[in-house]
């Protein structure tokens, strides 16, 4: 049986790195990640999939993760679709296999965070500043948790990173083509 993942999130955009791992730190969340993710894209020679607004991407970060976001440019209504799996070589191997090959590769440092059912993400990509990913799933008052981490005068946005880096006035899928 398949389910679908539906992404509850916000993203606070040009934030100080420490000063939000301080006051993360400061409210009692617990660091749970700290190294570099590596992003796979993958699509068939067409570029068909990204044509659909479907994203199909394998995430190194201490294990492989290979996702397709469905309705990616819309963060209101984006499925994925996710498993784990154990090698990326055979992940690579098997698309290839099926006309998928990629497309972009990225890196990006992440810190990430728990507090309580709230899960917390800092993005360091080059190019554009960091962020800090929510997940807002499990929070009840957004503007509260805002506040309460010095974030309320910043920008905040409900977009992928791809939509982040045209905001920015860049194409992820150009400054990461392979």
């Amino acid at each position: 049986m398949q389910s679908e993942y539906i992404e509850h999130e916000i993203k606070v955009l040009n934030i100080d790195i420490e000063q939000v791992k301080a006051k993360l730190e400061q409210l009692g969340a617990k660091k749970v990640y700290d190294d570099e993710r590596k992003f796979t894209v993958l699509d068939n020679e067409k570029g068909d999939y990204l044509k659909q607004d479907k994203l199909i991407r394998i995430t190194e970060e201490g294990n492989i993760k290979v996702s397709i976001h469905i309705h990616n440019s819309k963060p209101e209504i984006k499925e994925a679709i996710k498993y784990k799996a154990s090698r990326m070589k055979e992940q690579l191997d098997f698309f290839s296999a099926i006309g998928l090959k990629a497309i972009a590769k990225a890196s990006a440092h992440r810190i990430s965070y728990e507090l309580g059912n709230i899960d917390f993400d800092i993005d360091d990509f080059y190019k554009i500043p960091p962020f800090l990913e929510i997940d807002t799933e499990n929070v009840e008052n957004e503007r509260e948790l805002l506040k309460r981490l010095g974030l309320e005068n910043h920008e905040v946005v409900r977009m992928g990173t791809e939509a982040i880096f045209e905001h920015y006035g860049l194409n992820y899928f150009k400054e990461y083509k392979v």
